[in-house]
């Protein structure tokens, strides 16, 4: 179109002139043919040049578009993997947190012939239901390091039970601080744990020379090296600030134990040392609620104020030995405990046996057992004995039967019967000897 223009303006310029000045020379046409000529060359470049711009704007365009529309797809990607990546992280988290826990329910009766000094009957025979409930949390804080956290039902926090008694008209009912420990796994053999932990050394079958309940508080170092393990601890028993005196000393408690593992055919005896010894515990009086639970006490004045204190220390060596098998299709277990405290002159012994058949825990499992112990007055650091066996007192001997079934996974049925001998061996402040002291335990327990 833009030819055609040039075309007719020209020719009418032509027309024009040739009007006004007559005939134009051959050469000035030549030369007017050759402008004209070279205007419309250069016309059509400029069209092949706006038709070439005019595609590339479309391409551009086009392009704009497509990236704008790549960019929307980007960001919509952006925040789905955002929120993938958040769950992820959640889920990651989630993963590291374990919960554990358990809820009992107890009824019990206790008998008691400790005489008064009238010579009757001082504490009447008791019935009581009581209820234990423990939450658990296990967090997987590193690759190596777990920390744990418990709560736990309590009385006056017992440190060697976690029941509460239903009683108080419905009172509330305290939970307190159970487990807060670090568990660090340093090397391929070694763990290091700190804070208020499990007990962390190897005790064998059911022996009750250390009360189930009890969660010692320090650290302690556990070894494992093939089919040779053990454990070294240093607990505080008491912190006491002020002036120096018979009774205001740290107390401690140091151990080591040292076991090893061994296949018998197709049983396995674990057999273990262990000993502990109760530093600054002579002389002074580390009791919880001011009970020495049946140690050897002397009186002292310290400001002012008689005070019955430790009589020995405690330097004790313990052997045990624990052989676990099946016979048929039903498992066996057998054991025995060992102890001897080398600070005391007399009355230093203390040990026990027994036997398990079966074990409750799966679907319809069940066990029953029996053992016999014997604690001499002085034996054992009597703050960690087991709080039911003669009311958690020393200088006892006797039996305890247990039998347990599972109806299913996770929940159990217990019944455990003690019969026992309190003062077996030092007379009472009534001068009673051998005084029968007899607890039944009916549990309904279930875990998580």
């Amino acid at each position: 179109m833009r030819r055609a223009f040039v075309l007719a303006v020209t020719a009418l310029s032509y027309v024009a002139a040739g009007s006004a000045h007559g005939a134009e020379t051959t050469d000035e046409l030549t030369q007017i043919r050759e402008q004209l000529q070279a205007l419309i060359e250069r016309v059509d470049r400029l069209e092949q040049q706006n038709q070439a711009l005019q595609l590339e704007n479309e391409r551009l365009k086009a392009q704009d578009e497509h990236l704008e529309a790549e960019t929307r797809g980007l960001r919509k990607e952006s925040v789905v993997h955002a929120a993938e990546v958040s769950k992820m992280k959640g889920a990651d988290w989630a993963s590291r947190i374990a919960f554990k826990g358990d809820l009992r329910y107890r009824h019990e009766q206790i008998s008691d012939e400790t005489l008064s000094g009238s010579g009757v009957q001082s504490t009447a025979d008791r019935y009581r239901d009581r209820v234990r409930a423990r939450l658990n949390a296990e967090v997987k804080a590193t690759d190596t390091i777990t920390l744990g956290l418990g709560f736990a039902t309590t009385e006056g926090g017992d440190s060697r039970s976690s029941n509460q008694s239903l009683s108080g008209v419905f009172s509330r009912k305290s939970v307190d601080l159970d487990l807060a420990y670090f568990d660090w796994d340093f090397a391929e053999w070694g763990t290091l744990i700190g804070g208020k932990m499990k007990q962390p050394f190897f005790k064998p079958g059911q022996s009750l020379f250390w009360d189930n309940d009890l969660n010692p508080e320090g650290l302690a170092l556990q070894f494992a090296r093939g089919i040779y393990f053990g454990t070294a601890y240093n607990y505080w028993i008491n912190e006491i600030s002020g002036p120096e005196s018979v009774v205001t000393a740290d107390t401690m408690l140091h151990g080591l134990q040292i076991g090893a593992r061994l296949p018998v055919g197709d049983a396995a005896l674990t057999i273990a040392a262990h000993y502990y010894d109760l530093s600054a515990g002579q002389g002074r009086a580390p009791f919880f609620n001011g009970n020495p639970n049946g140690n050897s006490t002397v009186e002292v004045v310290s400001g002012g104020t008689t005070v019955a204190v430790l009589a020995n220390d405690f330097r004790v060596a313990n052997l045990g030995a624990e052989l676990s098998t099946q016979l048929g299709a039903v498992p066996f277990q057998l054991w025995a405990d060992l102890a001897q405290n080398q600070d005391a002159d007399d009355l230093d012994t203390a040990w026990a046996a027994g036997v398990l058949f079966g074990k409750a825990g799966n679907y319809r499992t069940w066990e029953a057992g029996v053992a016999y112990q014997v604690v001499e007055k002085d034996a054992l650091f009597a703050q960690l004995i087991d709080s039911d066996f003669a009311n958690g007192n020393s200088d006892h001997d006797g039996f305890v039967l247990r039998a347990a079934y599972a109806p299913v996974r996770n929940w159990v049925l217990n019944a455990t019967y003690f019969m026992n001998n309190r003062n077996a061996d030092v007379p009472n402040s009534v001068g009673q000897t051998g005084v029968d002291y007899d607890r039944l335990q009916l549990d309904f327990s279930v875990r998580f």
